[in-house]
């Protein structure tokens, strides 16, 4: 961290939001036909939605070994602790109820708003590299590997999103793109830090239904 006239300022909480900004940025230069104004006004739901529902992945898996004695501690995001899921799940939610209200095409939306996601998510591991954190079992710079193939998946994903004329491709691709990373990578994490729900890593649940959905979005008949 550091003050400037004497306002502290932290690293990780200024990546975030960097990422935050250049993925909105890209998701409103979307090469689709798409209503520029709806969107900026769901980014700003999917936002929230997706910040408190990263900390709300973060706290609940970090509850017994850390939040349950410090309380307070829950709402100080600027220290770091971010689930991605719970950011991708809650932005999703935001996103379904926004096109639900508006009544506008949901995947035409999402798949404009996923492209600059994994360039965001790249920019918010340096964050983790400055607060010491996601180190593998054997000291593997995790945060190095995801943020490196989060670039090349965005790449992906910039290319087709001016290609593809299918709405929900581009959120398939994304969703299996990023199932396959961090179901891959979580088998580097330390067994000590690993939130698992019935024996298996969370996160690879998570990876799992990404995937299904994924392909779900890519293969499914409806053409437009």
């Amino acid at each position: 961290m550091f003050e400037i006239f004497g306002i502290t300022f932290h690293w990780y909480g200024l990546l975030i939001g960097l990422g935050v900004w250049i993925s909105i940025e890209i998701a409103l230069s979307h090469r689709g036909k798409i209503d520029k104004d709806q969107l900026e006004k769901a980014i700003f739901w999917v936002i929230i939605a997706g910040v408190i529902g990263a900390r709300l992945y973060h706290v609940i898996d970090y509850w017994n070994r850390y939040y349950s004695s410090n309380l307070i501690k829950v709402i100080y995001v600027w220290e770091g602790g971010l689930g991605i899921w719970g950011a991708i799940g809650g932005g999703i939610l935001a996103l379904i109820i926004y096109c639900f209200v508006k009544k506008i095409r949901f995947l035409k939306y999402l798949d404009a708003l996923v492209v600059g996601v994994p360039l965001a998510q790249a920019i918010g591991r340096v964050g983790n590299y400055i607060n010491g954190e996601l180190y593998g079992k054997n000291g593997e710079p995790l945060f190095a590997y995801e943020g490196i193939l989060n670039i090349i998946l965005f790449a992906i994903l910039w290319k087709i999103s001016g290609k593809h004329k299918k709405i929900g491709v581009i959120s398939g691709v994304y969703l299996i793109g990023y199932g396959l990373i961090r179901g891959i990578l979580e088998n580097l994490r330390p067994e000590e830090i690993v939130w698992k729900l019935y024996g298996v890593p969370a996160a690879i649940v998570f990876s799992c239904l990404a995937i299904i959905s994924g392909i779900y979005l890519i293969f499914r008949r409806k053409q437009s």
